[in-house]
């Protein structure tokens, strides 16, 4: 057996369900068939998620014990991933937008602010910081090789309007809304984060899949989960399948 160790909130739910059909239809990884088993990260025998120990965080004891245990021989993460949407569901009474450094062509919107992309860069990592160190906690518990899975795009506006519960406690003005290439820029901001944590810690890193994304940059209706924020088991399946090729030339020999 080949084990995999997942590790996430809500976004795990559909990178469970795939690999678990990958599971029945006898994926092997490395040879032998796949195991896996998935936590969720607020599941209250595992919270908080991060403790302090001396003057340092560490991952919750409960949480080391369960790694300890299960001694997998790789790790899938999906930690996080919503910040982008709430920081750029609606805009404010000035609208603003910004120039993306890896894709200056993309439009601006019309009459808005141009701020500086550090500083949108530096209030998602901000508002990321319990994310980004609960990766790298992660990471300081097991030799095993950990693959972090981007997290899915967003869902083009017209799905947020048929699913205003999910985001607005009360009725909103339509036209406050965000447009959806200024939603991909922070969606791509927040993923360049996620890259820069991985390359700091030695984490794999799996880019969700090109047919994924729709033109407009937001998530192809394929892949769609049940909310307008969710992907389906479809999008987990192939999570999975991108993780097993980063892991599978680094499985060490002592699987049983």
């Amino acid at each position: 057996m080949t084990k995999i160790l997942g590790l996430g909130h809500s976004h795990i739910v559909a990178i469970a369900k795939g690999c678990y059909e990958l599971q029945h239809e006898g994926f092997r990884l490395g040879g032998a068939p796949l195991l896996s088993r998935f936590l969720y990260l607020y599941d209250p025998e595992i919270t908080p998620t991060l403790a302090e120990e001396g003057s340092a965080s560490r991952l919750n004891a409960r949480l080391r014990q369960i790694i300890d245990e299960e001694r997998p021989d790789g790790v899938v993460l999906s930690v996080g991933g919503n910040e982008h949407i709430a920081l750029s569901v609606t805009q404010p009474k000035e609208r603003f937008d910004f120039i993306l450094g890896a894709e200056p062509e993309l439009d601006l919107e019309q009459g808005a602010e141009v701020l500086p992309e550090v500083a949108i860069r530096e209030t998602l990592r901000e508002k990321m910081a319990q994310t980004l160190s609960t990766i790298e906690a992660i990471r300081n518990e097991t030799a095993a090789p950990i693959v972090c899975l981007e997290p899915p795009p967003p869902f083009p506006n017209s799905r947020i309007l048929e699913c205003p519960q999910e985001f607005f406690r009360k009725s909103f003005d339509p036209k406050k809304m965000s447009g959806e290439t200024f939603r991909y820029k922070m969606w791509r901001t927040q993923t360049a984060l996620y890259r820069e944590v991985c390359a700091r810690a030695g984490i794999l890193f799996a880019a969700v899949p090109t047919e994924f994304i729709a033109p407009s940059g937001v998530l192809a209706e394929v892949v769609w989960g049940a909310d307008a924020s969710h992907a389906n088991a479809l999008f987990g399946r192939r999570m999975i399948q991108s993780a097993a090729e980063l892991i599978e030339p680094r499985l060490s020999d002592g699987r049983q």
